[in-house]
This record gives structure tokens, C-alpha cells and sequence, in this order.
């Protein structure tokens, strides 16, 4: 699994703390990281409308309270094109009795640990995240 996550997790969390603007220069020293990288997963949070950018004004806002924004809600952002938390192995053997059935039955635990995964995060807001500083 990536680190986009919680990098992700970490911009809004930075956001939230802040009361003007940040830029993605400003982010991505917070991240230990490049603004390049910054700019890629703000392009991948402002399409879910958890932040914005003003025009004429540089920098990153977030668009709704911390308290809003549920941790389940920006994981299915983040791994919406994921099919699953783990890849299903391709290409098994349909000859053999576990090749043939083994996708199957692993797409539908899958699928229930998805939405646990969805859910228990879901207890969770970026404020929560702050509240444990």
C-alpha cells in the first residue's frame, strides 16, 4: 500500500491547523517531501471537495470543518481506482479447484474487510487526528 493516504491525512491535518492559505512549497516541507508530489494529491482532494485554491491567491484551504472530514471518506478517495485493500492474483489455473474458485471467494472476504476498513475509519475525522497532539 502507498503513503498517499496519509499524506493525504497530513495536508488536511496542516490545513486544518492553519488560518491562511498554505502553499504546496509550505506543504511539502511539513511532509519532508516535493511540492510535485503535493500538488498531485491536492489535485486528488480538491476533486473530492475537501479543499480549495483561490484564484489570484496562492495556496490551499480546506473546504469544510476538520470535524467533517471522516477518514473513511478520504480513504475510498484516495484508493477509488483499488479495487480492493489487496490485489487478487491473476491468471490462476482453471483446471484446478482452487485456481478456479480462489478469486471469487477472495473478492467477497475482500469486499466485507473494504467496508470494515471504510467503517472503522470512518470513527475518525481530521480533528481527531489533532485531538491526539
Amino acid at each position: 500500500m502507498n503513503t498517499q493516504f496519509s499524506v493525504s491525512i497530513h495536508i488536511l491535518t496542516l490545513l486544518a491547523t492553519e488560518k491562511e492559505a498554505v502553499s504546496s512549497q509550505y506543504i511539502a516541507d511539513s511532509i519532508n517531501s516535493n511540492a510535485t508530489l503535493v500538488r498531485k494529491i491536492c489535485r486528488y482532494l480538491k476533486n473530492g471537495h475537501f479543499i480549495h485554491s483561490s484564484q489570484g491567491k496562492a495556496g490551499y484551504n480546506l473546504s469544510i470543518p476538520a470535524t467533517e472530514i471522516k477518514l473513511g471518506d478520504l480513504y475510498q478517495l484516495i484508493f477509488s481506482e483499488t479495487a480492493h485493500f489487496a490485489k487478487i492474483h491473476n491468471d490462476t489455473n482453471p483446471n484446478c479447484y482452487v485456481g478456479k474458485n480462489i478469486s471469487h471467494a477472495l473478492d467477497e472476504i475482500y469486499n466485507e474487510v473494504d467496508h470494515a476498513i471504510v467503517n472503522q475509519l470512518n470513527i475518525y475525522t481530521i480533528q481527531s487526528v489533532i485531538d491526539r497532539f
